[in-house]
This record gives C-alpha cells, structure tokens and sequence, in this order.
C-alpha cells in the first residue's frame, strides 16, 4: 500500500509540473508583457532642436497640448541638411538611460502636417566610444521613414535601426563597434528628415511605446527545463526518504520548523516596512527617508548624479482642520500623498516630513527639471477636488543637493525657500540658491 500511495503521488506532481508548464507556456504567448509609454504631453525632459549647433539658422517652437506636443519650425538655409526637431532625454541623457534591447515592438505616434520623412534616433551610450561632455559621441541608432505611409501609430521592429554611416565615418568607428545596441540608451531625438523642404512646418507628437516580453522565450525555457530536472531529483529525493517512516517524520518537523521560520521573517520584514511607514498616508516617515537620502548623497558623490529636494506645506491646513474637523484633515493628507505619488516617479522617495508637510527626493533630477515637476503638482493640487468642503493649495520650495553637503543644510535651504513662498502669498514654487560659504 505504501508504494501505491508513494507512485501516486509521484503520478499527482508530475501531473502538476505538466499544468504549470501549460499554463507557463501559454501565458508568455498570452501576457507575460513589458510596456514602456512616453507620453509627451506630460514628460517634462523634452527640449527643442534645430541645425543651429552647426551653424545652421533654422528655428522651431515647441508647443504642449492636453494629449501631445506640437513642434513648429521653419527650415533655412546656412547648413547643408537644415532640420528640427526634438529630444527626449531619458536618465541623465547622457550616461544613464534607459534599456530598450529585449523590447520587439517600437510604436510611435507622430503626425507631420505635410510630406517628407522623419528621422527617429535611439542615440545609445557606449563607455569605449564616448567621449566626456560630448553628445555627439552618442551612437546614432538610426530609422527614416515617411510617416504618412504607415499606420498609426507606426510600428518598427529593433532590426530595422542601423547606426548612421555618417557618424560612423566622422569619428572612424571599428566596424565591430558600428552594430545597433540599444541596452542604454539616455536620448531619442526625432528630426524632420533628410532633404525635407525650406519654409514652414509642424509635427504632433503624442509619444512612443516600446512592447515586449518580460522574460525571453530562452530563458523561460531554460527555466522551465531547470525546473523539469529538480522536480525529478526531488522525486527521487523523496523516494528515497519514503523507506523510512522516522526519516518522513523528521522531514516533516523539518518542513515545519523551516514554515515556522518563514513565517517569522515575513513578520520580522512587514514590522520593518512598518516602522519606515506613516501609518496615515502610506509614504515614507523620517526613519525610511534617511537610507534613501544616504543613497542619493553616495550616487551623487560617485557618479556626479544630480539630486533635488522638494519640500511642500500644505496652505492654512490648521483652518482646515478648526473648521472642518480633524477627519476631513486627515482625508486632505490621504488624497494629496495619492495625487503625488500618482504624478512622481517609482525612483522618486515620497515623505511625509512631519503634520502637513512633504518631501520629495528626486535622484538623477537637477533642480530645473525638479521645479518643473513642482510647478505641475502645484497646479494639479490647486486644480484637483481633494475635499469637497474646499479648495486646497500647497506652497513649495526648492533645492539641489551639493556634493559634501550636510543634510540639515540642505533641508534648511529648502525651507527658507519654502517660507519665502509662503511669504510671498503662499501657493507657488520658490528655488533656493547654494552659496559656497554654506558648506562650510
């Protein structure tokens, strides 16, 4: 009876592993998708160009709507290929960008008003060609096409880039060196294209999308033999161990006591989530805050990335509470912390500082694009229902981190900006300066 039952269970898990592969299998055909969205209507590192960097005399306007941006230009003469356009700077826009290698599917949703081409760049960062401070360094993956004869949006596929010649040849790269690489890519620029004619003309731009699969189909296939391969030895395993009714009983109190431990670390990690936690609002308290700032300081001492510090007060929050209650207080902090969080990155830190004050830690973020982003939540909150009973508004200030700085200096500089918002009729966004004699 004890082998029947052993061949049985053997039966029930092999039977298991085969729906898990099925199931395995049929949701990376199904789902199992990895999509990366640039709206542009609302992504703040976006800077207009034209040929004027290399002497050229065009000139483009760039326009932001509800749902896209609108690049108006007008091609002149003084450069051989005049164009505009624009780019789209992701990370650093230097160094540090994004990986676009395992996406298969590049949308890109764009409306010339008028013929010609346009030419799409995934400008990629490669460390043995770079050279320091020198954008055009940035490899030129390239992609011209006519974007009235494609659908929309356009659909292209990574094998349809190649790496301009003309960069290849200006700075005499190896042609081994001369492949497409998309693993980090910090700029895309999207130009009128070649030969496009003298004179007036606009693009609408909505954004682009990058599609594919969260693992590829070797490495799930490979994991899914792994997984074949240890389920046999464990059978094996366990057959073994079936000989023995007092090895079984040990296996299980082992089993148990490993359960038991599990069960205490999962404990030990949610006590530890909560003690970095505002209990209220969900985001950071001052306890979480102080890794993510430590890590921020060491990335800018390292790497020279840029760090901003956003601190927020919310406007005459003590009326709110005198007049309508400490409950509808305590809705004001819950729907303004979802607002920010819904409108700031996943690598941005969210702090509830203390009451009805916020901090924002932004990394890779010079304080321009920091302002930027304080001056979009100022008008979202200023313009979002977060009670019914009324209009509630925040005040802002600003700082960068210095490199060497001490924290409390940092934070002092943010708030004396912050009161100077305050000071001078609170609901607006104040930048505060660094001064050498600060840092010391």
């Amino acid at each position: 009876m004890e082998k029947i039952y052993a061949l049985f269970r053997m039966n029930i898990l092999i039977f298991v592993l085969l729906a898990a592969t099925v199931i395995a299998l049929t949701a990376y055909h199904k789902g199992l998708n990895d999509i990366v969205f640039l709206n542009l209507s609302d992504y703040p590192y976006i800077i207009a160009q034209t040929d004027s960097a290399d002497g050229g005399n065009s000139a483009v306007k760039l326009i932001r709507t509800d749902s896209s941006v609108v690049v108006d230009y007008e091609l002149r003469e003084g450069y051989a290929y005049p164009f505009a356009g624009i780019k789209i700077l992701l990370g650093d826009g230097q160094t540090k960008g994004l990986d676009l290698s395992h996406y298969d599917s590049i949308f890109v949703w764009i409306k010339p008003r008028g013929e010609g081409t346009v030419r799409l760049y995934m400008r990629s960062y490669d460390p043995t060609i770079y050279r320091e401070g020198d954008e055009s360094s940035l490899k030129f993956n390239e992609l011209e096409f006519f974007p009235l004869e494609e659908t929309y949006p356009a659909v292209f596929v990574p094998q349809e880039f190649r790496v301009a010649g003309w960069w290849v040849a200006q700075n005499e790269i190896n042609v081994h060196k001369a492949r497409v690489d998309l693993s980090n890519v910090p700029l895309i620029e999207i130009q009128t294209g070649t030969n496009a004619p003298l004179g007036y003309g606009t693009m609408e731009i909505r954004g682009l999308c990058f599609k594919g699969k969260k693992i590829a189909w070797a490495d799930l296939v490979t994991i899914i033999v792994a997984i074949w391969f240890v389920t046999f030895l464990i059978i094996l395993i366990i057959r073994f161990f079936d000989y023995s009714r007092e090895r079984a009983s040990n296996k299980k109190k082992r089993e148990e006591l490993e359960k038991n431990l599990k069960a205490l670390e999962i404990e030990k990690s949610e006590y530890e989530k909560s003690s970095k936690e505002d209990p209220l609002t969900g985001c950071l308290n001052r306890a979480g805050f102080s890794s993510v700032l430590m890590r921020e300081h060491e990335e800018l001492v390292k790497n020279g990335s840029p760090v901003s510090f956003v601190i927020l007060d919310i406007d005459h929050f003590k009326d709110v509470n005198d007049t309508w209650g400490h409950n509808v207080g305590d809705e004001v902090l819950v729907n303004l912390t979802k607002l920010i969080q819904g409108k700031i990155r996943n690598t941005d830190a969210l702090v509830r500082w203390g009451g009805e004050e916020f901090v924002i830690l932004c990394g890779d973020t010079p304080i321009q694009n920091a302002q930027f982003l304080a001056e979009k939540l100022r008008h979202a909150i200023e313009t979002t229902q977060l009670i019914k009973q009324q209009v509630i508004t925040c005040s802002f200030g600003i700082a960068e981190m210095v490199a060497g700085e001490d924290p409390k200096r940092l934070f002092d500089r943010a708030d004396k900006a912050l009161y100077a918002s305050k000071q001078a009729g609170r609901n607006r966004v104040t930048s505060a300066t660094f001064k050498k004699s600060e840092s010391r």
